[in-house]
């Protein structure tokens, strides 16, 4: 499948407020129920970017392992490829996913990265390592030999949205070079591990964390959303004019590259579904226009942040993200998602 035919969402089932609850209380029946809903309401759905969660791979492997291998079963049925995404750095206070602390990637930040050469080696492991970077090795290593090879699976996803804050912009940033570092060694660990699949990263809305994973990422993997309330720091997404200039600003840097520019996440919310529909149109035009594929966030309503409405959960500035409600149904209008898939 070529990167500008990616046409589809990203994915987190309603049972669950976070990435621990999901994949620790996982029911795969009630999966298979949301995707086929999905599929039903948007036949041209061809690619799902569904989130892991190494916390609950820690607490019971094998489990896990089971309900991945499950799950990817599920979206093959419907001849949907998957985007699995490894770790997470977007931490919502609002109503957090859970994910990667900083504190484990800066050594000597905790008692458990206490040692100068941090993620320095993906070949590292036994007592003399940090036991941050042993689980989390293990964790990498297990979920991708069991998949190398596995054609259910477009790409892996290793981490959603690393460096969010302004030291992205600090080259001298012990943040973002600790940082850096960390996805140095994921991808090293992902390589040795035998994934075939490209590799990918989820970057937050700000070019300049397009730039430095760039040398790490086989597809250049952004979040271009029109953040249309003008609320937050990211003052480039909040009109239409500077919206376009971030779009044209990756698009020239993907060009600049080599390589292929994919949409991972998209589409901002909104409480009042006629207002959603209205971004969505907008947003998804642009990117077809400069053929950019994208898998939107989100499918189906969830506890997690963003994916439900206030009767279920906290709910913060992006509002409403999901496409389906609790009950299945298609959000009023939202149907329109079909005028954009692939020809």
């Amino acid at each position: 499948m070529r990167t500008r035919d990616v046409h589809g969402f990203n994915y987190a089932g309603s049972w669950g407020t976070s990435g621990l609850d999901l994949w620790q209380h996982h029911d795969h029946g009630l999966m298979a129920v949301e995707v086929a809903r999905g599929k039903a309401a948007f036949p041209g759905w061809n690619t799902a970017r569904w989130w892991l969660s190494h916390e609950a791979f820690q607490r019971d492997p094998r489990r896990f392992l089971a309900n991945l291998e499950a799950g990817l079963g599920i979206f093959a049925g419907h001849g949907i490829a998957v985007v699995p995404v490894l770790f997470n750095r977007w931490r919502d206070p609002v109503c957090d996913f859970g994910g990667v602390p900083l504190d484990h990637l800066l050594p000597h930040a905790s008692a458990w990265s206490r040692t100068d050469d941090l993620f320095a080696d993906p070949d590292a492991d036994g007592p003399g390592t940090a036991p941050v970077q042993r689980i989390f090795r293990r964790y990498l290593a297990e979920v991708v030999a069991a998949h190398a090879d596995d054609e259910r699976i477009w790409a892996w996803d290793l981490c959603n949205e690393p460096l969010m804050g302004a030291y992205v912009h600090d080259e001298r940033s012990p943040l973002r070079i600790a940082e850096l570092r960390w996805l140095e060694w994921c991808r090293g660990v992902v390589l040795g591990a035998g994934a075939r699949q490209p590799l990918t990263v989820g970057n937050y809305a700000d070019v300049a964390a397009l730039r430095a994973t760039e040398p790490i990422s086989d597809v250049l993997g952004f979040h271009p959303y029109w953040m249309w309330q003008g609320i937050g720091p990211e003052t480039n997404v909040h009109t239409h004019a500077g919206f376009e200039a971030y779009l044209d600003e990756c698009v020239a840097f993907a060009r600049s590259v080599g390589k292929d520019l994919y949409a991972s996440e998209t589409v901002w919310g909104a409480r009042d579904d006629a207002k959603h529909v209205e971004v969505m149109r907008y947003t998804l035009s642009r990117l077809k226009e400069r053929g950019i594929g994208y898998t939107v966030h989100a499918l189906h309503h969830s506890g997690v942040a963003d994916l439900h409405r206030d009767t279920h959960g906290p709910v913060g500035h992006p509002e409403w993200l999901h496409f389906l409600d609790a009950d299945g149904t298609v959000r009023a209008g939202h149907e329109a998602f079909n005028d954009f898939a692939p020809a």
